[in-house]
């Protein structure tokens, strides 16, 4: 259900920003970036193509990932090395610091002892906040060590990524790109991105109440 009010809510967005009238705000706005290299390789995209389904594959614990990394960064280094060189290792390195930061917080006795206590019935809402300030992966990794409603935690932390622009790796991907390919319009994005996720995610909390009251 939150995935169809998701797809509805979508659809309403690209109507009205698809609409005759503001389509030429639109596209006068934001202007297209620079035609990416690889679109013109076919043969470069049809390889990450294959290796993203060998990732995909790891992630179903079909092959085991030390092998698929080794694979893929074979991959990077003998078709298109230097793709490596403009990977971004800091926004990596931050992800990374959120799982060590809430692997330690979950330690703390007296913060395990309130979270417990504070997730009891509030599953949801509780997941949607963890994930505004520490990303909705490493909240769902946290909270699941302290309650057993797992549909509640699975819900809030896929609700959880919307709201702010931590709320989601995907978010912050897309915000570098924003910034590093069309600088001038970074901040207009991030206003629209905040203003469309804040209110889709008020829409589903709503929703979350009605259905899990």
């Amino acid at each position: 259900p939150y995935t169809l009010l998701s797809a509805i809510l979508l659809s309403v967005c690209i109507f009205y920003l698809g609409h005759p009238h503001r389509q030429q705000t639109v596209s006068s706005s934001i202007q297209n970036p620079t035609t990416n290299a690889a679109q013109k390789k076919p043969a470069l995209i049809r390889l990450y193509i294959v290796l993203f389904f060998f990732c995909l594959l790891a992630v179903l614990h079909v092959l085991p990932y030390p092998a698929v990394f080794v694979l893929v960064l074979l991959g990077a280094l003998i078709a298109d090395k230097k793709v490596l060189a403009q990977v971004d290792y800091s926004l990596l390195a931050t992800f990374l610091a959120f799982f060590i930061f809430i692997g330690n917080l979950g330690r703390i006795p007296a913060f395990a002892s309130w979270l417990s206590a504070a997730l009891s019935g509030r599953e949801i809402l509780i997941s949607v906040l963890a994930s505004q300030v520490m990303s909705n992966v490493p909240a769902a990794l946290l909270l699941s060590g302290f309650s057993n409603n797992v549909p509640a935690l699975i819900v809030g932390t896929n609700l959880g990524g919307l709201g702010t622009l931590i709320a989601s790796m995907a978010s912050l991907i897309s915000y570098r790109q924003i910034a590093r390919k069309l600088s001038e319009q970074k901040g207009q994005y991030f206003l629209l991105f905040t203003l469309a996720n804040v209110g889709f995610l008020a829409i589903q909390l709503v929703f979350a109440t009605a259905v899990h009251p």
